[in-house]
């Protein structure tokens, strides 16, 4: 009931600023404030444990993504360690430099992916089907329907496993060619549970007329003062990240030399602080309780 006092314009574009700002400035201190921020606002609506399953799958590219920083770039003025040729990357040259510049590219990554995290707690899918379906119909309906499928396939994989273990059998017992074949039996089960559903919805969709004509549409969302306060807010922290760049206050360079932290000062500090209570507004609205 909290996400029913915004509307859904706001829910949606909140994420999509914070990887916005993300995308603006690579600056450590700037990037800490937000995934702070991020992290909070998963807090403030729930989303927070999901956060953390999602890492399970996550931590893998962002790991790649540093490793392979390091391993192909040679720039960099302070170096960490001469090593011995490598087949395909050539000499290995590893430098303060690519280190903390590989570690900057996987904390937006994760800032990315946690905002996106963030939409879907945020913002329903039915809302988000009746945001877009009035300029997007069709593209919004596959969009819904895409995303439905990886959380639906999960659920089902969790269903059909029960049923087999009931039937005796133990994915985790037996050498790996023979787990590799109970779960492919399980995956055959799960096309053609797939393909019976997807024929479903097709029949529902015909049955109700699906782009037979021109679409109608009914919304409740509302307009209220806390979007009009939200995006006020929203606007602040953009046009401040922007000319807090301008002005350097929130640029950050890697090579050949690593700029330092604080180059502008308390303008650094102070712009990250402000930043990060800007952008804490919005999900501090949604955890007030209604009047």
């Amino acid at each position: 009931m909290r996400f029913e006092r915004f509307h859904a314009a706001t829910l949606a574009v909140y994420p999509l600023l914070l990887i916005v700002l993300a995308m603006i400035t690579p600056h450590p201190l700037y990037l800490a404030a937000l995934l702070i921020v991020t992290y909070y606002a998963l807090r403030a609506g729930g989303g927070a444990k999901t956060l953390f399953k999602m890492m399970r799958y996550t931590w893998p590219f962002l790991l790649i993504i540093l490793l392979l920083n390091i391993l192909v770039s040679k720039n960099g003025a302070t170096v960490l360690y001469d090593g011995p040729h490598i087949p395909v990357f050539g000499a290995l040259r590893i430098t303060l430099e690519a280190v903390l510049f590989g570690l900057i590219m996987a904390l937006r990554l994760f800032i990315v992916l946690a905002a996106c995290n963030l939409y879907i707690s945020w913002l329903s899918p039915d809302r988000a089907l009746g945001l877009m379906a009035k300029w997007a119909g069709r593209s919004a309906v596959v969009a819904m329907l895409t995303a439905r499928l990886i959380p639906y396939l999960a659920e089902q994989a969790k269903s059909v496993g029960e049923v087999m273990q009931t039937r005796g059998v133990r994915f985790q017992e037996g050498s790996t060619r023979e787990r590799l074949h109970k779960h492919s039996r399980m995956l055959n089960v799960l096309l053609i549970s797939s393909l019976e559903g997807s024929w479903q919805v097709a029949e529902a969709m015909e049955a109700r007329g699906f782009g037979s004509r021109r679409r109608s549409s009914y919304t409740r969302e509302r307009w209220g003062r806390r979007d009009a306060l939200t995006w006020a807010v929203m606007l602040a922290a953009f046009v401040a990240l922007l000319l807090l760049a301008g002005i350097g206050a929130a640029a950050y360079g890697f090579y050949p030399h690593l700029t330092p932290l604080l180059a502008a000062g308390s303008l650094t500090w102070g712009g990250a602080i402000l930043l990060a209570a800007l952008l804490a507004i919005p999900p501090l609205l949604i955890q007030r309780r209604p009047n």
